[in-house]
């Protein structure tokens, strides 16, 4: 129903939409006034777009559920829709599930058509075809999307109650899943692991020089708690682009002391800063070093993206991505030359995944006598509870111990 957040402005003009257009027209005058009002809602977020595109994906859902499912408009919202359409959530029809996630226009002829693959629902576990089922974390955000398009609505005198006041908590909670691990799983590299990609990494810098990029995009996603997202540039706001450049290093005193911090654009376009390790600053010097850069360490104002291109600008997430990859393939080649066969093995089987390299930086620092809080914050994490489960799980880590001690 609604377009991306730099079109939603435009949308007001459905001439532009004519496949929508029709579909509107078809439904009764409250369906239409009910996209109407959520309509303003939405572009009252759209210039944040992680924020805007959660709220747009719960509420198109929301409204296509309460007016072909449940034959009601959104005046008629009470905590029986809403408790039906949390069951729905959880085991929802094919038909509302796509194999891939598409977008809901496409382009045709300076037009905006709607893209016949779209659906509600997106697939989005490794298993492309295993059954679709729905995470707890999703039916929170689901909730807290509503929550606040509901209280729009009573702002605007559209709705008389919160229907969610009366739905029941066992309500809004995912099955319980009977065929998985109760432990959390800690994606992490092992410590030996890290030691051995960073030595691997470090030797093969030395012999050729092209192997620099991979030292210092290895290093800072690991030192730096970092996501791909955050060392590639990134729209933020009605076309606007962020690159993260040399000028986010930033050295400040406290107390007479004096550190350096990374300002980081990250997920849900929150803005926050990361403390750099006195260690990592040897491998910054280096990394500027190799681009030829007139100063040992960042000044004030520097623009220099901190992964220039060939071209003058700066890589994007997909080559950071591939440098992931190509490290830890390199030092998978290493190990099976040295005779670690089955530590290879485990090695490649997570040469995509580039979030181990956040939380073994992260679990590395916790167990390392850390204040969990203070990581927690650095990692842009809204708790440390949450925190502690993901990237350590120390409870778990006791009782493995623990365990392989006792005596048979």
């Amino acid at each position: 129903m609604f377009d991306t957040a730099e079109l939603i402005h435009e949308q007001s003009d459905l001439e532009l939409y004519p496949d929508l257009q029709a579909r509107l027209m078809a439904l009764p005058l409250s369906h239409r006034e009910d996209f109407q009002v959520a309509q303003r809602f939405l572009v009252k977020y759209s210039d944040v777009s992680g924020t805007y595109n959660r709220f747009r994906s719960e509420i198109q859902r929301f409204l296509n559920y309460t007016w072909h499912i449940a034959k009601r408009n959104l005046s008629q919202s009470d905590g029986d829709l809403l408790s039906s359409y949390f069951s729905f959530l959880k085991n929802p029809p094919t038909t509302w599930v796509s194999r891939g996630i598409y977008p809901a226009f496409v382009d045709s002829s300076n037009l905006r058509r709607q893209n016949p693959d779209w659906r509600p629902m997106a697939q989005r576990s490794k298993d492309s075809n295993g059954p679709y089922s729905v995470a707890q974390a999703s039916l929170n955000a689901s909730r807290t999307a509503l929550q606040t398009f509901f209280k729009y609505l009573l702002l605007q005198d559209y709705l008389q109650r919160n229907p969610l006041l009366d739905v029941r908590k066992r309500d809004r909670n995912a099955r319980p899943s009977l065929d998985k691990d109760s432990d959390a799983e800690v994606r992490r590299l092992t410590d030996w692991q890290w030691s051995y990609l960073l030595e691997t990494l470090t030797q093969l810098a030395s012999t050729n020089p092209k192997f620099e990029r991979n030292l210092f995009v290895i290093v800072t996603m690991k030192s730096l708690f970092l996501r791909v997202s955050e060392l590639a540039p990134r729209l933020v706001d009605r076309g606007q682009i962020r690159t993260p450049s040399f000028g986010d290093f930033r050295r400040t005193i406290v107390d007479g002391e004096a550190y350096w911090v990374y300002s980081i654009f990250g997920k849900g376009d929150k803005t926050r800063q990361v403390t750099l390790p006195d260690a990592y600053l040897s491998y910054l010097k280096r990394w500027r070093q190799y681009l030829g850069l007139t100063s040992p360490l960042p000044v004030p104002g520097e623009s220099t993206p901190v992964l220039p291109s060939a071209k003058g600008d700066a890589i994007g997430k997909r080559q950071v991505q591939r440098i992931y990859e190509q490290s830890l393939v390199a030092t998978a080649d290493r190990m099976q030359q040295e005779g670690y066969v089955d530590e290879a093995k485990q090695l490649l089987a997570i040469r995509t995944e580039t979030h181990y390299l956040r939380h073994t930086g992260a679990s590395q620092a916790i167990e390392a006598g850390a204040d969990i809080r203070h990581i927690s914050e650095e990692l842009g994490h809204a708790n440390a509870t949450f925190t502690e489960s993901v990237y350590v799980n120390s409870e778990q880590a006791r009782r493995r111990t623990e365990g392989r001690r006792r005596l048979v």
